[in-house]
């Protein structure tokens, strides 16, 4: 507690004047420990503290009247309030008074009693606030974690299932190239060597028809013509490749749609 510097005693009187110890409210003066002993004697009621531990205290304006500016003396029983001399003798007159310290000790009762409540009602506070900081927020991003979790869980399976159904049909459409492909690459190899085959024959009859010699014109056209006739038949008409099945977006939104509800039905 924060100390003041010495007082003077209020009270005495003569050549003597001594430190005060106690500071008294009510008649707000400085009391050396003699001076206090004889206030105690006819101011039993009067509230004293000591100076040393009092700090700043004693120094604090009084409250006074707020209509006659004067100090309060009395406790007005009938109105609950505090009143001067003059308050009694106008607006109070007649009315039930008390003294103040009695009066007041029945609030400061009341003000523990009220304290003792509020502090149990911040206490309930306080650990609700914990709750709310601890458990409840842990809980809130506990069950904010989960559900994400799933969500994204529930997504995997879901592209999961896609894609698997997007396999099926990438690997159809692709060994129906593969295979297409094969098909037309056969018929290229098997076109290219009729043609070479067809051209050369073909010089040679060009060549053979300059020849102006009779037998070696028919020597020669005897032998190409064995070579015309072993060439293979072959249809001249060439048939466009096999089409791939269009597309079908409602079959494979089913598909999809089947093996989500199976996987919902486990």
């Amino acid at each position: 507690m924060a100390q003041i510097p010495s007082r003077k005693c209020d009270a005495c009187k003569g050549e003597t004047i001594y430190t005060a110890k106690v500071y008294c409210e009510e008649c707000e003066q400085s009391l050396c420990k003699g001076c206090n002993d004889f206030h105690d004697r006819f101011c039993k009621d009067h509230h004293v503290f000591d100076i040393n531990k009092a700090g700043n205290r004693m120094f604090k304006a009084k409250p006074v009247c707020e209509f006659h500016k004067k100090k309060f003396l009395f406790f007005c029983s009938t109105c609950k309030c505090l009143t001067c001399d003059e308050c009694m003798t106008s607006s109070h007159n007649g009315h039930t008074t008390d003294t103040i310290k009695k009066s007041v000790d029945a609030y400061r009762v009341n003000a523990k009693e009220t304290n003792e409540n509020l502090k149990a009602k911040v206490e309930i506070v306080q650990r609700t606030l914990e709750t709310i900081k601890t458990k409840q927020t842990h809980q809130i991003t506990s069950d904010f974690d989960s559900y994400i979790k799933k969500v994204e869980k529930t997504c995997r399976d879901i592209y999961g299932i896609v894609d698997h159904t997007k396999k099926i049909h990438m690997t159809a459409a692709s060994d129906f190239q593969t295979n297409e492909k094969e098909d037309l690459d056969r018929k290229r190899v098997f076109f290219q060597r009729q043609y070479d085959e067809s051209s050369g024959i073909l010089l040679q009859i060009d060549n053979l028809l300059q020849e102006s010699h009779d037998v070696t014109f028919f020597t020669e056209w005897k032998r190409l013509k064995t070579d015309v006739q072993n060439l293979t038949e072959i249809d001249q008409t060439l048939q466009n490749p096999k089409r791939i099945e269009s597309f079908n977006e409602d079959n494979f939104m089913k598909t999809v749609m089947e093996d989500i509800d199976k996987r919902l039905t486990r």
